[in-house]
C-alpha cells in the first residue's frame, strides 16, 4: 500500500477495465436491442397483446374523443322510464307509439337495441289463446276483435327507417344457422368470410317483426378480457355474413342498397359506405375511440311519450332506442369505464359520423419496431459512459419521450400505435447496459460484490425451489372442467390459499364410478414445506383407498390412516373430511376425521347450517379408529361448503377470529341457485376483508359442490 493509502495496482487497471466495460455494454446493448426486434417483429403472444390494450386503454383516458356534432341521440329505456310506465317488458303496442313518436320528427334511421324473440305476451291475440285453452270462449271471441300488438309494432316499424338487432349464437345453442333479410354485401379483392368471427345461429325477432325492418345488424359485442375497445363490422352466421347494428345503421342513413367490403388475401381492409370508410383490422374488429358518456344527448322513453322532447330534436339524426336502467344490466366495460351496452353502439356511429376513425395500420408493427431502434440506441451509447443516476435519467426521458410520440400520433392522426412492447424492449436494453455498467464501475469491491451476489443466488434458489414446490403442489389439485368435462349433474368449485409459498390443506374429487364423486379436504398439522410434503403424502393415499373402497368415505379414512401411519416418522397428522355424492339420486355418504363438518345451503331457502355426524379423531392419531359414514340426501340445486379451519380462525389486526358465526352469515346472503366456484369466492372474498390485510396464520381451503338433480344426457 502506498504512503497515501491508495492502490496503483488497481489505479493502473481502472482504464483498463473501463474500456473493456464500454466493449462488453455496447456488445451487450446490440444483442439485447437485437433480440427485442426479433420478439415485438415475430411474436404476437399474449401478454404482448394485453400490454398494447393497455396502452390503447391509456390513450383513451388521456384524449377522450371530442364531440364534434352529436349526430347519434340516444332515447333510453331508463329508471325513469320503468317508473313512469311499469316493468318491462312494456305491451308493444306502446313500443309502437315509441316508435311512431320517434319517426314523426323525421331522424336519419332508427336503430332498435333489442330482441323481440317471442311473441308479446301481453297481446290481447296471446291473452286470446291462453282463454281460450281455459275454457273462457266467450271471453276470448271479444278479446279477438282487439288489435294485435306485434303487428302494430311491426307496421310501425315497417314505416320507418328502423334497423334492428340480432344476438349471433354458437354453433351448439340448437338455434337455426339460417339468416334471413340479410344486408346485400358487395366483396371487393376477397372473400371477408374466413378472417371474420363465425356463429353457428342466430337468435332475432320474431318474423313478423324482423321481416318489417329495413336493417338488421349484429348486437355481439364481447371481447377476449372483458373490456369493450373494438366492434365487429361484420361476421359470418352460418352461411352467410351480417353487418353490426351500427354498421347497418349507417347503411340507411347513407341510402345505401348494399354494404361494400374490401379485403386481401392477409384479411379484412375496410368498410364502405356512401361517402365514409371505416378502416379495420384483419378480422373485421372496429377500432372506437371513447367520448365522455355523460356529454350525449339521451332522453327518457318516458320524457318522449310526455312531449317534453323539443320538436325536431330528433330530425336528421340517428336515434339509438335502448336500455340504460340498471335492473335490465345492459352495460360493458371500456377503456373510459362502465358504460350502457347502447352507449357503445352510439359511441362507433358517432366515431363514423364524426369522422373520428381510429387506425391501426398493418404497417404499424413495423413503426414500432423503428421507435424500439430509436429509442434504444442513445442507451446503447450512452448509459456505458454515464454515471448510474444520469444514464436513469437519459432513460426515464427516453421513455416520457416514446409515450409522448404514441400519444400525439393517436390525438392528431387517430393512429394505434403500440409504445408500451416497444418500451419493454428498451427497458430490457437499458437494464442489461446499466447491469454490466455497475459492474466494471465497481470491480474494487469484488469480493462484496461476490459474496453478495453468492447470497442473492443461493436465495434465489431456495425461492425458485419453493415456487417450484408451490406449482407442484398447486398442479396437484384437480380442476373441475379437466375432472368433470361435460358433466351437469354436480357443480364443483375450489380454490387453496397457502400462509406460505407452500401449505398443508388439501382438496381432491374424481369420479369412482359415472354416477360417484368422491370428495375430500384436508388439513395437516403445521405449515410450510414438511406440511405440503406430508399433504401430498396423505391425498395420494386417500386416493388410493379411496378407489379401494368405493361408496363408504368412513372405510376410506380407516384404510387411509392405516396406510399414512406407515410412512409417518414425524408423527405428523392430518384432519379430513371425505364423502361420496351418488350423482343420481343425491344420496351424501360423508365422514370427518377431526375436521370441520361441512355447511349445508338448502336449495329451498332453509338458513345454512352444519351437517351433524360422530366423526372421529384426526388420521394418525388413534391407531385402528373404526370411522363410520353419515347419510344425508341432497334436493335438486342443494350446495355444500367444506372448509378448513384457517377460514373459521382467520383472525384481523385486533386479534378478532373470523368464527362460525360469521361464515353461516356470509352463506346465508348467498344465492341460493348459483355456481359453486361463486359460493367459493365469495367466503374467501369475505373472510379476506374481514382479515384487513392481517398476515395470513394459516392455509385457507374452501371447496363448493352444488348438486343440480339434472339427468345425465
Amino acid at each position: 500500500m502506498s504512503e497515501d493509502g491508495g492502490h496503483p495496482a488497481a489505479d493502473a487497471n481502472a482504464p483498463e477495465r473501463g474500456r473493456l466495460g464500454m466493449t462488453r455494454g455496447h456488445f451487450l446493448g446490440v444483442l439485447l436491442l437485437g433480440a427485442s426486434v426479433l420478439v415485438l417483429t415475430l411474436l404476437d403472444s399474449p401478454l404482448q397483446r394485453s400490454r398494447r390494450t393497455e396502452v390503447f386503454d391509456l390513450y383513451q383516458r388521456a384524449v377522450p374523443r371530442q364531440r364534434v356534432n352529436d349526430g347519434v341521440v340516444v332515447i333510453a329505456v331508463d329508471d325513469a322510464s320503468l317508473r313512469a310506465m311499469g316493468q318491462w317488458p312494456w305491451p308493444r303496442s306502446k313500443l309502437a307509439e315509441v316508435v311512431d313518436r320517434i319517426a314523426a320528427q323525421k331522424p336519419a334511421a332508427i336503430a332498435i337495441d333489442a330482441l323481440f324473440s317471442e311473441p308479446d305476451r301481453l297481446s290481447p291475440q296471446q291473452q286470446r289463446a291462453l282463454l281460450t285453452n281455459a275454457g273462457f270462449a266467450d271471453a276470448a271471441r271479444s278479446m279477438g276483435e282487439l288489435p294485435d300488438y306485434d303487428r302494430e309494432f311491426a307496421a310501425s316499424i315497417r314505416a320507418a327507417p328502423v334497423a334492428l338487432g340480432v344476438a349471433a349464437v354458437d354453433v351448439d345453442s340448437g338455434l337455426s344457422a339460417d339468416v334471413s333479410n340479410r344486408t346485400p354485401i358487395v366483396q371487393e379483392g376477397g372473400d371477408p368470410a374466413p378472417f371474420v368471427p363465425h356463429f353457428g345461429g342466430a337468435l332475432r325477432s320474431i318474423d313478423v317483426i324482423d321481416s318489417a325492418a329495413a336493417g338488421h345488424g349484429l348486437l355481439n359485442t364481447d371481447s377476449a378480457d372483458g373490456v369493450v375497445r373494438s366492434i365487429p363490422t361484420l361476421a359470418r352466421v352460418g352461411g352467410g355474413l351480417l353487418p353490426s347494428l351500427p354498421v347497418d345503421t349507417l347503411r340507411l342513413v347513407a341510402h345505401e342498397p348494399a354494404l361494400r367490403v374490401v379485403s386481401d388475401a392477409d384479411g379484412v381492409l375496410k368498410l364502405v359506405l356512401g361517402g365514409r370508410t371505416i378502416p379495420t383490422e384483419r378480422d373485421g374488429q372496429w377500432w372506437l375511440h371513447f367520448s365522455d358518456p355523460s356529454e350525449r344527448p339521451h332522453w327518457s322513453v318516458a320524457a318522449l311519450l310526455k312531449g317534453d322532447i323539443p320538436p325536431d330534436v330528433l330530425t336528421g339524426r340517428v336515434v339509438l332506442l335502448g336500455y340504460t336502467a340498471l335492473g335490465l344490466q345492459d352495460s360493458v366495460v371500456t377503456p373510459r369505464g362502465r358504460m350502457a351496452g347502447v352507449e357503445v353502439l352510439a359511441e362507433a356511429m358517432d366515431n363514423a359520423i364524426d369522422g373520428r376513425l381510429l387506425r391501426r395500420p398493418r404497417w404499424a408493427r413495423w413503426l414500432e419496431v423503428l421507435i424500439l431502434a430509436l429509442l434504444s440506441l442513445p442507451l446503447v451509447v450512452l448509459v456505458p459512459r454515464l454515471r448510474p443516476l444520469t444514464a436513469a435519467g437519459v432513460f426515464g426521458v427516453t421513455v416520457a419521450a416514446g409515450l409522448a410520440v404514441g400519444i400525439l400520433l393517436f390525438r392528431q392522426y387517430a393512429l394505434l400505435i403500440d409504445l408500451g412492447n416497444p418500451i419493454i424492449g428498451v427497458t430490457v436494453v437499458f437494464a442489461g447496459m446499466l447491469i454490466i455498467t455497475l459492474a466494471e464501475t465497481q470491480s474494487q469491491r469484488r469480493r462484496l460484490r461476490e459474496a453478495l451476489n453468492d447470497s442473492q443466488m443461493a436465495q434465489a434458489r431456495l425461492d425458485g425451489e419453493l415456487d417450484a414446490a408451490r406449482r407442484i403442489q398447486m398442479g396437484m389439485l384437480p380442476e373441475p372442467r379437466q375432472v368433470l368435462g361435460a358433466e351437469t349433474r354436480v357443480d364443483i368449485g375450489a380454490r387453496m390459499l397457502p400462509a406460505r409459498s407452500v401449505g398443508g390443506d388439501l382438496y381432491d374429487f374424481f369420479k369412482l364410478e359415472d354416477h360417484q364423486l368422491f370428495v375430500a379436504v384436508g388439513d395437516v398439522s403445521g405449515k410450510g414445506l414438511p406440511a405440503s410434503l406430508f399433504m401430498a403424502l396423505s391425498k395420494a393415499l386417500t386416493k388410493g383407498a379411496a378407489l379401494r373402497c368405493g361408496d363408504d368415505p368412513g372405510r376410506t379414512l380407516r384404510e387411509a390412516g392405516a396406510t399414512i401411519a406407515e410412512e409417518n416418522p414425524e408423527l405428523l397428522f392430518v384432519t379430513v373430511l371425505a364423502a361420496v355424492l351418488d350423482l343420481d339420486s343425491g344420496r351424501l355418504a360423508w365422514c370427518s376425521a377431526g375436521h370441520e363438518a361441512p355447511w349445508l345451503l338448502s336449495a329451498a331457502g332453509a338458513a345454512p347450517h352444519r351437517l351433524q355426524g360422530a366423526g372421529g379423531p384426526p388420521l394418525c392419531v388413534v391407531d385402528g379408529f373404526e370411522y363410520r359414514s353419515e347419510i344425508v340426501w341432497l334436493q335438486p340445486g342443494d350446495a355444500l361448503c367444506l372448509l378448513t379451519d384457517g377460514v373459521s380462525e382467520a383472525q384481523n389486526r385486533r386479534g378478532e377470529f373470523y368464527g362460525a358465526e360469521r361464515i353461516g352469515r356470509c352463506l346465508s346472503g348467498l344465492p341460493r341457485i348459483g355456481a359453486a366456484q361463486s359460493l367459493v369466492d365469495a367466503v374467501l372474498d369475505d373472510t379476506l376483508h374481514f382479515a384487513e390485510g392481517a398476515e395470513q396464520a394459516d392455509d385457507l381451503t374452501i371447496l363448493g359442490l352444488r348438486w343440480t338433480g339434472t339427468q345425465k344426457s
